[in-house]
């Protein structure tokens, strides 16, 4: 075998044992605050997530979506699986005291690769129609078993482009919040210099419209994947701030600090 296919191979089976480690690890951080491990059939993807549910039947539940997880092995060379090393999402929804929590990992995140998982759906299409309806898909389930009234979502990194998404076009979400948010996608690839994601929707192209919901933006001081910037080009694009506030958090960079 050559050199490089040999190098190649042995990065294949660090990632997939370092998958099983991720998924411990997620577990864990579940386990501690009772959430419950579940997956959800949302066509045309299985969502893998964790839930806790104290008052049945209830009214309102705390929404958390994952973000982009390990998309990247490089710069320009995607990973073999999407499963977040470092959990920040599900890091969130384990330390929030409301009674009930729902958290939805993204498409391809703590299942093993299996079609439909393919890389593009964690690369240029992991805001793609297909990916937004599966979330429309979980949460018709989840508001059908568990008799949902309403939502507050709130997403984490890319997970909040499509918490923005999913709030514009559902009337079941009451508020908006997000952390550390791309929330302007077109931008963020320009700000970076990377390729554009022509197949992926946008929450700021709906911002006239989103500006009607309440929500709430918190930025990391210290960010640099996710910086102010991004903030600032979807603010400008709203045509009122009655509805929206945003907190800069001093000494917290896109993945500490939350």
């Amino acid at each position: 075998m050559k050199p490089f296919f040999l190098l190649w191979s042995l990065f294949l089976l660090s990632a997939c044992g370092g998958v099983e480690a991720r998924i411990d690890k997620a577990n864990l951080i579940a386990a501690q605050s009772h959430l419950k491990r579940f997956n959800i059939a949302a066509e045309p993807f299985t969502l893998a997530g964790w839930k806790k549910l104290n008052s049945p039947h209830s009214q309102t539940v705390h929404l958390y979506i994952e973000g982009d997880g390990f998309a990247w092995a490089r710069r320009s060379v995607p990973s073999p699986d999407p499963t977040p090393r470092n959990p920040v999402g599900l890091n969130l929804a384990s330390r929030d005291p409301y009674p009930n929590i729902v958290y939805l990992a993204r498409p391809c995140q703590f299942n093993g690769v299996a079609d439909p998982c393919s890389e593009t759906f964690w690369t240029d299409k992991r805001f793609a129609r297909k990916v937004i309806d599966s979330y429309h898909a979980a949460l018709n389930i989840l508001v059908k078993q568990h008799d949902i009234k309403a939502f507050h979502i709130i997403g984490y990194s890319g997970g909040a482009n499509i918490a923005g998404l999913l709030t514009h076009e559902r009337e079941d979400i009451e508020t908006l919040i997000t952390v550390a948010g791309n929330i302007d996608n077109d931008f963020f690839t320009t700000y970076h210099k990377v390729s554009p994601m022509p197949q992926s929707l946008n929450m700021a192209d709906y911002a006239e419209q989103l500006a009607k919901r309440p929500q709430h933006h918190f930025i990391g001081q210290k960010d640099r994947i996710v910086p102010v910037e991004i903030f600032k080009s979807y603010a400008h694009k709203l045509l009122t701030h009655a509805c929206s506030e945003h907190s800069i958090v001093k000494d917290v960079s896109h993945l500490d600090g939350w």
